[in-house]
């Protein structure tokens, strides 16, 4: 028996099971158009969101009903074997998110200048996500996120992700934390 808000109910399996499907589909929704690129496949009968789904239900969770959470780190909103930048750095001030690597791609055979970068602040609690500003190329070395109003005084977790021009070949997601709203 499990006693949550003052109500005692007996959880089964199914009801569980359930409960994650449930925070699993309001965690990915504002997160569907960049996974509907990200984890697009050729293979019959895998639709991109039920790609991320599977991932998270089986992947993701933390913590046992009523403190059932989800790891943000571990969400998988895309993948491939294209090579993300690497030591990747994030300042915030205000509403402004820089996001920002070195430029110079060294003797790896899976990274090209003209990849196009994507950064997403996601805030959960809102449940609102925001992509960075303009086209970005790997050889930019960075990348600028302006936050909506909705997620200005927010904590925003942060990803980024890499793919060709041709969207083609996708980097596996790259979980770079959370970012917290300055105290004035």
């Amino acid at each position: 028996m499990i006693v949550h808000n003052g109500i005692s109910s007996l959880m089964d399996g199914r009801t569980v099971a359930r409960l994650r499907f449930r925070y699993a589909s309001k965690f990915l929704a504002p997160l569907a158009a960049l996974i509907k690129q990200g984890l697009a496949s050729s293979r019959k009968g895998e639709t991109p969101m039920g790609r991320a789904m599977s991932h998270i239900l089986t992947s993701c969770f933390a913590g046992e009903f009523p403190g059932l959470e989800i790891d943000p780190g571990k969400v998988k909103l895309s993948d491939g074997n294209l090579a993300n930048p690497t030591d990747v750095e994030m300042s915030r001030q205000g509403d402004t998110i820089i996001i920002s690597w070195p430029t110079e791609i060294l003797n790896h055979f899976n990274a090209y200048d003209d990849d196009l970068i994507i950064v997403c602040a996601y805030g959960i609690a809102i449940r609102s996500a925001v992509l960075q500003k303009g086209e970005v190329m790997r050889k930019d070395g960075r990348a600028v996120v302006v936050l909506t109003d909705d997620l200005g005084a927010e904590t925003v977790h942060l990803y980024l992700m890499a793919h060709t021009r041709d969207k083609k070949r996708f980097s596996r997601n790259m979980y770079l934390g959370a970012s917290t709203a300055n105290k004035e």
